[in-house]
């Protein structure tokens, strides 16, 4: 796995989350990870926003972390894309 996210620069996070110098753990659970979709869950997160759903959810929880990128790596990694082919 490589850094994908558009937000990942020169090995520091330009949102200046996980002490600057985010793994690629980091990165891959990251509620804020723009880039090509990586697998399922990616798709899934992109629905879940564009259809407005995360933005209740932030609603409801006040903006607390529901664990949503967890969830993200975890289908990612279960059903991942091959390269390319989103």
């Amino acid at each position: 796995m490589s850094y994908t996210c558009n937000r990942h620069r020169n090995n520091h996070c330009t949102l200046g989350l996980f002490e600057m110098k985010p793994s690629i753990e980091d990165c891959n659970s990251c509620d804020q990870y723009q880039g090509p979709d990586r697998g399922v869950g990616d798709k899934v997160a992109n629905f879940l926003r564009k259809t407005g759903v995360e933005k209740v959810v932030k609603a409801v929880s006040g903006g607390k972390g529901c664990g949503c990128g967890n969830r993200r790596a975890k289908l990612n990694k279960a059903f991942p894309f091959r390269e390319g082919a989103d």
